[in-house]
């Protein structure tokens, strides 16, 4: 096609096409336009393009049809105060173009389209223009964006700039449909019926799976699932229900002799527990009436055991039935995660259990009524962390989530079992805070490494030291820190006297060449208490007791680092944990509202993660020395991040702690510049372990990393499906 072309707007649906200059009238819900000729379309195919229109009254959303995709890739158009102005990549085999007239007003106008193939360099100084429009103001002087370029320069290969800068720049795509990672992962990746059947010939064993009911009033519901367990695959079941006899369940029970028919008890959790006295089998399941388990469900659950028959809880993903009987609500969980489960119920359903170790725990007592599944959940894994995740959507629900105060009593009783409890505060209807009473209150040494600069803040100009040490100070309840600053020998006298206002020691990195991890380690050496917290010092206090929620999560047995929340100074999301994707690290859900929830109160409770920011990291003295602190080897990037990555390697986790906040002045539209061979000596050393992160699913897109469905990351998902059916 020629360098600059318009493309006509042709009315698809709920349009009608006005008089030349007259506004488009919206007949319709979904007013929705065709780009054409077709011709020039398919000529823009795997291109990057600068896309403009001039819309009044109306948000236009571009959609984009490829061949091989079976949903449309959309992007919702950047409005600017002469119209839209967008670079977007259009994938191999685009094919049409549609221009969804989103939020439009009865009468709109959308005209001036017009396309641009963007070339390398008209693409760098449009990236360059969106990026610099989205920094603060203060970040937009000339002086500071030299050096944010030099810093670029200095330190990013040339294709490594114009990729971040292209990137950051264009318009991202919503996340992806549901029904689209049905049909692009489940149904392509899952074998065949035969292909099941012949599996279930294969086991070596075929353990009998009880399941257990307590059945509500309504008899659809209970059919619903019956009918279900019936086209399992896998045939060794049995269903213990305690259910209000009726004809109909009796014409079940006697047509198919694996339903057993119990009478019922007074509630659900006395219903499990008259179920469980019953189950024969050396495994077992409670299903809620109206839950629907996925024909090979049963399966999946009975092959991973086959493999790992010492596991004594193992769990699937989920999703709800909507009122029109369709799939929606996907829950994809993370592996494993102890802390995320004091934090809410994510293990949900399908869970199966091996039988003894629920019976020795107590089964479904009375006090669990409410929260019977949550309880049993904490109360198994007390004794016992053989515990698998089966990353597969096994079980489809009705909306059903534990009564928040019945969860939150057996949180509570959870921490007194392994502790003393504190508080338990219900976040949100599923997600808690659960917090233990310290059994000691240890000196915490605060170790800051600073250059004793100045930055802007609030429009004024802030010593950072002296601002990050007033607010520890100001503003923490914990009385028990010393705080040491590592400088670089040059403090200014007003800082030096903040540092002696403040009662902070000072110890100074000597060495010409810059290096983080150096001052870390050096600060760790000069400090005396039994806890370090590593602590940038663009940092303010927003919750006061962030000392104390932290060292609640360290003292927990097998955690050994702890992160915050951080926020930008505008109130956005800067770190509530850090994932992986394609081997390299990146903040989660970073740059959403202050008050984001997150994915299943992935923001808003305690969560665990590989890694966490090193901002604020609080970490056992003890564990630090055994793995001699930072590696020195990064002196700028991923010592943190390695430093999680090593306690992990000592069988020690990492936690996000939701309940402890402070404000990080780092800039929110940061661009970082990372050494290549920081970056190339990261990947060798853990390119091969962070090829999945266990907390971060497969379908999850990376780029950012936000818990949103990603069809880039379809394929990857369908893989590791495929793998887990070999």
């Amino acid at each position: 096609m020629t360098r600059r072309e318009s493309l006509g707007l042709y009315p698809l649906r709920d349009l009608r096409r006005p008089a030349d200059g007259e506004p488009w009238t919206a007949t319709g819900p979904d007013p929705v336009f065709a780009l054409g000729p077709a011709p020039a379309v398919a000529a823009l195919s795997g291109r990057r393009i600068r896309f403009r229109c001039r819309p009044e009254s109306v948000r236009p959303v571009l959609a984009v049809e490829a061949a091989g995709e079976s949903e449309s890739r959309r992007y919702r158009l950047t409005m600017r105060a002469d119209g839209t102005d967008d670079l977007i990549r259009l994938p191999p085999g685009t094919r049409a173009l549609r221009l969804e007239a989103a939020e439009a007003g009865p009468r709109f106008r959308l005209d001036a389209v017009r396309v641009e193939p963007a070339g390398r360099i008209e693409a760098s100084i449009l990236s360059a223009r969106t990026i610099i429009e989205r920094l603060p103001p203060q970040e937009r002087r000339p002086l500071r964006l030299l050096r944010r370029a030099l810093g670029l320069v200095r330190s990013v290969p040339p294709r490594e700039i114009w990729r971040r800068l292209t990137r950051a720049a264009e318009t991202r795509r919503p996340p992806a449909s549901y029904a689209a990672w049905i049909e692009a992962v489940e149904a392509k990746a899952l074998p065949t019926p035969d292909a099941l059947r012949a599996q279930v010939a294969a086991l070596p064993e075929r353990p009998l799976i009880s399941l257990l009911m307590g059945a509500g009033d309504d008899s659809r519901h209970v059919a619903a699932t019956l009918v279900s367990l019936r086209a399992q695959v896998y045939p060794d079941w049995e269903l213990c229900l305690a259910a209000a006899p009726s004809a109909a369940l009796q014409a079940l029970a006697a047509e198919d002799g694996r339903i057993r028919l119990l009478p019922p008890a007074g509630g659900t959790a006395a219903s499990l527990d008259a179920a469980l006295a019953q189950a024969r089998g050396s495994h077992l399941a409670t299903v809620e009436p109206g839950t629907r388990l996925a024909p090979h469900a049963l399966l999946a659950l009975v092959r991973r055991l086959a493999r790992e028959p010492d596991l004594d809880l193992l769990y699937s993903d989920e999703d709800r039935i909507g009122p029109d009987g369709a799939r929606c609500d996907p829950v994809f969980k993370p592996d494993w995660s102890p802390e995320t489960l004091e934090g809410g119920f994510y293990i949900g359903s399908l869970a199966l259990c091996r039988t003894a170790p629920v019976r020795a725990v107590g089964g479904f007592p009375g006090e669990s009524e409410g929260a019977a599944d949550y309880d049993l959940a904490l109360r198994l894994t007390e004794g016992s962390q053989r515990v698998g995740h089966v990353a597969q959507v096994l079980c489809h629900r009705r909306a059903a989530a534990p009564d928040p105060e019945a969860a939150a009593r057996a949180l509570a009783r959870r921490a007194r079992r392994t502790g003393a409890l504190d508080s338990v505060r219900v976040l949100a209807p599923e997600h808690f805070a659960l917090r233990r009473a310290l059994a000691t209150r240890p000196l915490v040494s605060i170790v800051i490494p600073t250059a004793g600069r100045d930055s802007t803040i609030g429009g004024r100009p802030v010593d950072l030291l002296a601002a990050c040490l007033a607010s520890i100070r100001e503003a923490s309840t914990y009385d028990s820190i010393e705080i040491v600053a590592v400088d670089n020998g040059d403090l200014r006298p007003p800082t030096r006297a903040a540092v002696e206002r403040f009662g902070a020691r000072t110890v100074t990195w000597s060495e010409p060449v810059f290096n983080v991890a150096a001052k870390m380690n050096l600060g760790a050496r000069a400090a005396t208490g039994e806890v370090l917290v590593f602590l940038n010092d663009d940092i303010s206090v927003i919750t006061p007791d962030w000392i104390e929620a932290m060292l609640a999560q360290l003292a927990i047995p097998g955690v050994g680092a702890v992160g915050p929340k951080l926020l930008f100074e505008d109130g956005s999301l800067q770190h509530a944990g850090v994932v992986f994707g394609e081997g390299l690290p990146d903040h989660v859900r970073r740059g959403f509202p202050g008050d984001d929830a997150g994915y299943g109160g992935s923001t808003l409770a305690n969560r665990n993660y590989l890694a966490v920011t090193g901002a604020c990291v609080m970490v056992g003295r003890a564990d630090f020395e055994a793995i001699e602190g930072f590696d020195e080897g990064y002196a700028i990037n991923y010592n943190d991040i390695d430093f999680c990555l090593r306690l992990g390697e000592r069988g020690l986790r990492t936690v996000y702690c939701g309940q402890a906040s402070l404000y990080h002045y780092e800039s929110r539209n940061r661009i970082p510049t990372v050494d290549p061979a920081e970056q190339a000596r990261f990947r060798k050393r853990w390119g091969a372990r962070l090829a999945r992160d266990p907390y971060y699913p497969d379908p999850f897109g990376i780029r950012p990393p936000a818990f949103e469905l990603d069809a880039e990351r379809f394929p990857q998902a369908a893989a590791r499906m495929v793998e887990a059916w070999r």
